[in-house]
């Protein structure tokens, strides 16, 4: 059973942070960064692979260059946690702009993350490519 986080928490401000920072680490394309959100053993099956923590770098890396900038923004966030375990549901905005112009993508965003060792990590990425809607169509609605 899940409990929605209550406002002002200490759990709940390091979620929090742990989103905040993975929004900055888009918008500043800080693959860096954004590895340190990741849990060290991360592994997700996806469309029949398996993706570890060097595939998540690799994606970052490959999507984020695609865009000249990246402006992020959350609507209708939700955290669920039980205990060492929360999940957070998203409305989620990405505005784009590369040489051809700019675009917005919208998408519905399911993350899990984990405490490990004190820290909150991500150890679930949304299932929503957030550019597959850029690459593919230029506008996902």
């Amino acid at each position: 059973m899940f409990f929605a986080v209550s406002c002002g928490s200490d759990q709940d401000k390091a979620i929090e942070e742990v989103m905040s920072l993975r929004t900055q680490a888009f918008e500043t394309k800080d693959v860096d960064l954004y590895m340190t959100l990741i849990a060290p053993g991360y592994k997700q099956e996806k469309k029949g692979k398996i993706i570890g923590p060097g595939e998540i770098k690799k994606n970052f890396e490959v999507n984020v260059k695609l865009f000249e900038t990246l402006h992020i923004t959350h609507t209708d966030r939700t955290v669920y946690q039980d205990g060492d375990r929360a999940e957070v549901f998203q409305k989620t905005l990405v505005d784009v702009q590369d040489d051809e112009g700019k675009s917005r993508l919208k998408l519905k965003e399911k993350i899990l993350l984990a405490k490990e060792n004190g820290k909150w990590v991500i150890v679930r990425e949304s299932d929503e490519d957030l550019f597959y809607g850029y690459v593919f169509g230029r506008n996902k609605d």
